[in-house]
């Protein structure tokens, strides 16, 4: 019974974090979850959440390796923990999350959208496009591509394939269509992008405190009325 409730205030922490932006209401919802269940994965992989989107990455990643321990065969947990360690910049460890992925699940999704992103911040940019062919999930696929053309300074086949990306998925994928542009040096367009993800209520946006991909937006006046909208420190 415990367990069950428990469970319940995860799933409205969840919801808190992921479609509210409702970063205390989480807490509260987190602490009432782990004193009926002080050994759930799931409140360690929400708080850590929580904690990376308001810009405290070393407190996530601890209390995203607490969720790992306590969980260590869910391979979904490797790829969030390596996707975390890669937003941290701590490729080498990032990469070993991934595979450890990879090793519990060959199929599993985001690992080699991952990969290639990380291979395209050390400059293998053709490394990371041989990585994205791998990726299930169209569009991580057509994402990483996006920005591994662009590395390259393909410019022609950078632009068909976000035309792709926008054709197909402008309705569940308008944060990473900013998450390009941006990376791609358009700030104005990352920005229309942007609104219209806040505006979807897209579940991607609260990252973007800590996004690598968004660094060059952040002297930006706009980036700070931003993150204001969302409740997040400035």
């Amino acid at each position: 019974m415990r367990a069950s409730l428990a469970s319940a205030y995860v799933a409205l922490a969840t919801t808190q974090v992921y479609s509210d932006w409702d970063w205390d209401a989480a807490e509260a919802s987190l602490n009432k979850a782990a004193a009926l269940e002080p050994s759930s994965a799931g409140v360690f992989r929400i708080r850590s959440y929580r904690y990376r989107v308001l810009g405290d990455l070393d407190q996530a990643i601890k209390l995203y390796e607490q969720a790992v321990a306590l969980d260590p065969l869910r391979a979904a947990s490797r790829v969030s923990e390596g996707y975390l360690l890669y937003v941290a910049g701590r490729h080498d460890e990032a990469r070993a999350a991934l595979q450890k992925a990879l090793e519990l699940n060959a199929q599993c999704a985001y690992v080699h959208a991952h990969l290639a992103k990380i291979l395209i911040y050390e400059g293998k940019p053709e490394q990371a496009l041989a990585e994205i062919e791998k990726e299930p999930i169209e569009w991580q696929r057509l994402e990483t591509q996006v920005l591994a053309y662009h590395a390259l300074g393909r410019e022609q086949e950078s632009d068909a394939v976000l035309a792709a990306l926008i054709a197909k998925h402008q309705n569940d994928a308008a944060y990473q269509i900013a998450e390009v542009y941006a990376f791609r040096g358009e700030s104005d367009k990352s920005f229309a992008w942007l609104e219209r993800a806040y505006q979807q209520r897209d579940t991607g946006l609260p990252e973007i405190k800590t996004d690598p991909l968004l660094k060059n937006l952040r002297p930006d006046p706009r980036f700070n009325e931003l993150l204001k909208k969302l409740h997040l420190p400035t």
